[in-house]
């Protein structure tokens, strides 16, 4: 199979490989994969990887093995860089084609913080560092196509991202996703968590009254809807809401992180979530 080929290859690099889904949501297949922050995956557990689910892709986990990667969404934004500050790694580091644009790798020497977004003009660039993961070749998108390596070159050593950022300005969140209030709540670091509510409790809102739904938008396979997220200037959308399971996520915000209701809550009240929790949890009569 190519992709434990390519996963293996990555191990033995020295990098973190998981699986992730085909699908337009592009999660982990692992219900956590912070373990994975601080040691690499073995080879054993990629082939038991392989094995159960043989149609996954292969993402590499960034910020924490050196690896940091430019994620322009569209081909314009990429080609933009690439006038403007990228002009002098373009062609000089690895990089991989997506459905829709490019993927630049760089080796970081340092700590490149968590992921977050970069604009100029009407472009958009996500820094898939700490927090984040990247699929790479031989992966399939769930469009058909297949990522590909475009320049086959060592990733180009930096400790500034600035320099390769030039003239692009950190997008700005009308909310950031804070700490848990206590268990059950969704962690930073552990896109699987999801809330526990006792049995004789109950929210009084549900997701789908917090996220508008647009029109004639229809749920995948997974039950995933596509949507515009409340939380920045959403032009094109980029987060999706689960009804079923009463979880909404973002892949600008928080890539590869679910919220659930109380932490949206939380995120529109400006209140903690053990403050939601409060407030917005009530004892059944």
């Amino acid at each position: 199979m190519e992709v434990l080929t390519a996963a293996l290859r990555c191990i033995a690099r020295g990098v973190a490989p998981i699986p992730v889904h085909r699908d337009a949501r592009k999660n982990p297949y692992l219900s956590t994969y912070t373990e994975f922050y601080m040691r690499l995956p073995t080879w054993e557990q990629w082939r038991r990887w392989a094995n159960r689910w043989p149609c996954c892709n292969v993402a590499l986990i960034t910020g924490y093995w050196g690896l940091v990667a430019l994620d322009f969404d569209t081909y314009e934004a990429y080609y933009s860089w690439g006038e403007g500050p990228g002009r002098g790694v373009r062609g000089q580091t690895w990089t991989v084609q997506t459905a829709r644009g490019y993927h630049v790798w760089l080796d970081f020497q340092g700590d490149p913080g968590e992921s977050r977004s970069f604009t100029y003009q009407d472009h958009e660039v996500l820094l898939r560092a700490k927090g984040g993961y990247a699929i790479i070749p031989p992966s399939i998108h769930h469009t058909g196509a297949r990522y590909r390596t475009v320049h086959r070159a060592e990733p180009w050593q930096t400790d500034s991202i600035d320099y390769y950022l030039e003239g692009w300005e950190l997008k700005k969140q009308t909310a950031k996703l804070s700490n848990p209030g206590g268990s059950g709540f969704l962690a930073r670091d552990d896109p699987g968590a999801s809330m526990r509510v006792s049995q004789n409790h109950k929210i009084e809102y549900r997701i789908e009254q917090l996220i508008p739904i647009p029109e004639n938008s229809k749920p995948n396979g997974r039950g995933a809807i596509q949507c515009y997220c409340p939380f920045h200037d959403d032009q094109t959308p980029s987060a999706w809401l689960n009804i079923q399971q009463q979880r909404f996520g973002c892949n600008s915000c928080w890539p590869g992180k679910w919220l659930d209701v109380i932490n949206v809550i939380a995120l529109k009240e400006g209140i903690s979530n053990k403050e939601a929790y409060k407030q917005f949890v009530s004892t059944k009569n």
